[in-house]
């Protein structure tokens, strides 16, 4: 169900409301670990590197995993990339094609897909099944987006994806906070990323040394363990600098891009903020038409949102991609390499 991220769980402290659900975050958070330790994992015959949140949303996972797709593959490794399919409600895996839709997909494999060509991107909610398929394609590396809570197909390496701005928010499972799991397990991942924008820490050349942890990573993660610092820029097209801007966007931290669009020197002049995933109805696109008129503003959204306007609508919507600055992406990318290389020997002989 798409959802609308509450005021509350970004506070400082716990507000009434996050101390009403606590209740239900402790269930939900059990839920969690049950189900984890219930589930024997499948391994598969090739490394799988996951990517994915301890919070709900706002991180920047896809364009980060796509960046990191793309890397990897420019390093030799034959990438493919599996996805749940956000909304599509299929178990069956299907190859994303050119030919493909939002119904059949979801938003996040569409910009998979788009960014990495034919033959890469995999949706089902049976990854096992994915994961089979991909490598008898010849994949030898597999990429398990929003992989850090799914546990059928064992992982080898977890990269753990946090907003430098927002964190970990009040601390809090969900519905009471932004967590999907209890705070405890961000030391289960082996790798954090922290992105953002012009309010992140400095790309670095390397690991950040235990010695500044403090200054970069949350309460919780280990100093042994490397942290990187990714940061994203947004490519708005030319024809938008000088012009009155109606943004709108469903994504878990709306205002993220609403800031950063400013921040590129855009005259945003109103804003429009939805549940994250929503698909947007015909009421949403005409009162968003009428918005724009009025103000005499031309609408401008991020091309995950892209993926779920109509097509006749979607021509008069100016897309802004984002991307991950490539100095910034270099260290996390030879890191990785690293630590997968020698477990595709292991591997393929084991």
């Amino acid at each position: 169900m798409p959802l609308t991220t509450p005021r509350f769980w970004y506070q400082n402290r716990r507000s009434w409301q996050a101390w009403l659900l606590l209740p239900l975050g402790w269930l939900y958070g059990s839920a969690v670990g049950l189900h984890r330790r219930s589930t024997r994992p499948w391994r598969c015959g090739v490394p799988v590197l996951s990517i994915g949140n301890l919070t709900l949303g706002g991180t920047g996972k896809t364009p980060l995993g796509i960046a990191l797709a793309q890397g990897l593959a420019g390093r030799g490794w034959r990438v493919a990339v599996l996805l749940r399919g956000y909304g599509a409600r299929r178990r069956q895996a299907c190859l994303v094609t050119v030919a493909s839709r939002f119904e059949e997909v979801g938003d996040e494999a569409l910009e998979y897909g788009q960014s990495l060509g034919g033959g890469v991107v995999w949706v089902g909610s049976n990854r096992r099944q994915s994961a089979a398929l991909a490598m008898a394609a010849g994949a030898d590396l597999i990429l398990l987006d929003d992989g850090l809570q799914h546990w059928p197909l064992a992982r080898d390496l977890d990269v753990s994806v946090l907003d430098a701005r927002h964190g970990l928010g009040n601390r809090s499972v969900f519905p009471a906070g932004p967590l999907r799991e209890p705070l405890r397990q961000l030391a289960r991942a082996d790798v954090l990323v922290l992105t953002g924008f012009g309010s992140a820490p400095a790309p670095v050349a390397s690991p950040v040394a235990s010695s500044d942890l403090p200054q970069l990573a949350p309460p919780g993660w280990p100093a042994g363990k490397p942290c990187f610092a990714v940061r994203f820029c947004l490519e708005p097209p030319a024809h938008l600098l000088g012009t009155r801007l109606l943004a709108f966007c469903g994504i878990g931290l709306p205002e993220k891009f609403f800031a950063a669009l400013r921040a590129c020197g855009l005259q945003v002049v109103v804003t429009e903020s939805f549940p994250d995933h929503h698909v947007y109805a015909e009421s949403d696109l005409q009162r968003l038409l009428d918005l724009a008129h009025a103000n005499g503003a031309r609408l401008v959204t991020t091309v995950k949102d892209g993926q779920r306007l109509p097509p006749r609508f979607r021509a008069g919507v100016s897309l802004v991609p984002l991307r991950v600055e490539p100095a910034s992406l270099e260290p996390l990318l030879a890191c990785l390499d690293q630590r997968l290389e020698p477990l595709a020997g292991r591997l393929h002989h084991g």
